[in-house]
């Protein structure tokens, strides 16, 4: 068994013939996957790239740039200097609040005040805050709908209005899916925001507007221990701006 099927061995059962076919390929080929693109890598097991992304989520992963992040990091650890876990956590949490401006939180929640509907993006391990989301939204009566499967994603642009509002929620801003969405909305001139765990993210510049974490990037044995809990505190702070502009329209 090589390093890739022993990283990820728990999810092969869940993989489609098709999917398990890349994943040997990846886990026999390891030094040439770590660099090639998707269209390449798609060629090279002839299968659909969206074959290779949806294989990509079953391995819980955010898409095909996180894949070859952990496959080029595999032998390499990145863990702090500082071994006090709990002190990094504290770390990451009082530089996002120290760095957002309440401009930008307003911004996001002015456009979820005027949305007709919200629609919420969000793969791999950052699902369980695309739902928390959707779930505090919905409790207020909020018309609003959790998006994580790639054949909707890619569907989006035709699904929504330019009264709708989509919040793609991404701990790196990379996920290929959700990036080529934004483009694609960004044409239509849809109104998006974006949550994420960083701040020079490419997904942050496709957007109308965003708020971000500066997170440590952590690994260890190829497993990804970046901080999420970030991006929950981020959505907290955004959903009580989101109420409290709320009872300021009912008061004018």
């Amino acid at each position: 068994m090589g390093r890739v099927i022993e990283r990820f061995g728990a999810a092969v059962p869940t993989l489609s013939h098709s999917e398990k076919h890349v994943l040997y390929y990846i886990d026999d080929h390891l030094d040439i996957a770590k660099n090639i693109p998707l269209t390449e890598m798609a060629e090279a097991n002839n299968v659909s790239t969206t074959t290779i992304v949806r294989m990509c989520h079953k391995l819980g992963l955010e898409g095909f740039t996180e894949l070859k992040y952990i496959l080029k990091t595999l032998d390499q650890d990145h863990i702090p200097s500082d071994e006090n876990i709990i002190k990094r956590h504290q770390q990451d949490l009082d530089s996002m609040l120290g760095q957002l401006g309440i401009d930008d939180i307003n911004r996001i929640t002015q456009l979820m005040v005027k949305a007709d509907k919200i629609v919420i993006v969000a793969v791999g391990l950052s699902k369980m805050m695309g739902e928390y989301l959707s779930k505090l939204l919905m409790q207020v009566n909020k018309p609003t709908f959790y998006v994580y499967e790639s054949h909707i994603i890619d569907l989006l642009s035709n699904m929504v209005g330019r009264n709708d509002l989509v919040i793609f929620i991404s701990s790196s801003g990379e996920t290929q899916t959700i990036l080529k969405t934004a483009e694609k909305l960004k044409y239509h001139q849809a109104p998006t925001a974006a949550i994420t765990n960083t701040v020079d993210s490419r997904l942050n510049n496709l957007v109308t507007a965003s708020l971000s974490a500066n997170v440590e990037r952590v690994t260890f044995s190829g497993y990804d221990l970046t901080a999420r809990s970030t991006l929950l505190v981020l959505i907290d702070i955004i959903f009580e701006s989101y109420l409290m502009q709320k009872l300021r329209e009912k008061q004018k």
